[in-house]
């Protein structure tokens, strides 16, 4: 079994792995993709883009050097053989648990051909998605959920700041409950108020995003979007 590759000053490089790569010689697959882990392991990936198939090889430094393999094709896994008795075991564990470092692979067309099994690909992908996700909630958190402002002002006053509502939304408020009721009261219908409500709710959360290049206060939107919805079906179909 090939040696462990070894970093400038001596020691094997650790956290971050560098692919090599060269001809094939196994007969159907075009090029090679290999290297040694930290703990010992061999890896080795076969490829043929052309016939979208891979083979993932394995070199088990704890197990001393027994030798495991995988096909995909198409997508898909064909075959995991233990390549020293040639009998079918199951590798999801022996690769699985290498996931991230054949996640490594520069190729991006080969992780394709891969196609995520083994969790392949996978990793880090999830990881961010992961950050990503707490990153919104907290900012959603802070955005509607501020902390109560000392000083005065009144528990109205601090209750609003808690919501995260500014005095542009009160203002958007206003006109908008304005302009539903003046149709209203002109109509004397809520079919047309309640498509009115529900248009402005739309238009006002464009207006903060695109003109005013601030996150929408979402209650106030959901808010005219709903209850015009609710006029709109009420008028139809209970009056």
């Amino acid at each position: 079994m090939k040696s462990p590759m070894k970093s400038l000053s001596g020691g094997m490089e650790s956290g971050k792995y560098h692919w090599k790569r060269r001809p094939s010689e196994i007969r159907g697959y075009n090029r090679t993709l290999y290297l040694n882990s930290d703990a010992g392991d061999y890896l080795r990936v076969d490829y043929n883009t052309r016939e979208k198939r891979v083979r993932l090889y394995i070199e088990d430094a704890g197990e001393g050097g027994i030798p495991y393999y995988a096909i995909i094709n198409n997508g898909k896994v064909t075959a995991e053989k233990n390549a020293q008795t040639g009998r079918p075991i199951d590798l999801s564990e022996k690769i699985g648990s290498r996931a991230d470092i054949f996640s490594g692979i520069s190729n991006r067309e080969v992780l394709k051909l891969i196609n995520k099994n083994y969790g392949i690909g996978e990793t880090k992908k999830a990881e961010r998605n992961d950050a990503e996700r707490k990153m919104v909630l907290e900012r959603t958190r802070q955005r509607y959920f501020k902390p109560e402002e000392q000083g005065g002002g009144g528990e109205r006053a601090r209750s609003l700041l808690r919501l995260g509502i500014q005095w542009v939304d009160i203002f958007d408020i206003g006109i908008g409950a304005l302009l539903t009721a003046s149709l209203y009261l002109y109509e004397y219908d809520f079919v047309a108020p309640g498509a009115l409500a529900a248009l402005y709710g739309i238009i006002i959360g464009t207006v903060d995003m695109v003109l005013r290049k601030r996150d929408p206060f979402f209650p106030k939107v959901v808010g005219f979007i709903l209850a015009g919805v609710g006029l709109y079906i009420y008028g139809n179909y209970f009056r």
